[in-house]
């Protein structure tokens, strides 16, 4: 087992989101086992970029602004996490899970 386990928060550690970067045309799905959180922030080591995939010994550490956190509105048509009513658009796509349920 990886030392990096040792870091994580201990309430729901794995957070999954579509991110609105500067180098992508739309949100890109990612996973992120996460170190530390703020108010703003969240850091944590970076498991999935799109259809890129690591082990957690792989994965490089990586902060993340909440405000770029992709709404459901936001993603592709097709997506589907978009697949909801119009009024649930709104929403944030962040998802925060336990260890467990991955």
């Amino acid at each position: 087992m990886s030392e990096r386990l040792n870091d994580l928060v201990r309430n729901q550690p794995v957070a999954d989101f579509y991110y609105r970067g500067q180098s992508h045309d739309r949100p890109v799905r990612r996973r992120v086992l996460v170190v530390n959180q703020d108010r703003t922030h969240l850091t944590g080591y970076e498991l999935r970029e799109g259809n890129i995939t690591r082990t957690i010994d792989e994965a490089p550490v990586k902060t993340f602004l909440k405000s770029k956190i992709a709404t459901r509105a936001m993603c592709r048509p097709d997506c589907s996490v978009r697949k909801v009513p119009k009024a649930n658009l709104n929403e944030t796509t962040l998802v925060r899970k336990s260890l467990f349920s991955v």
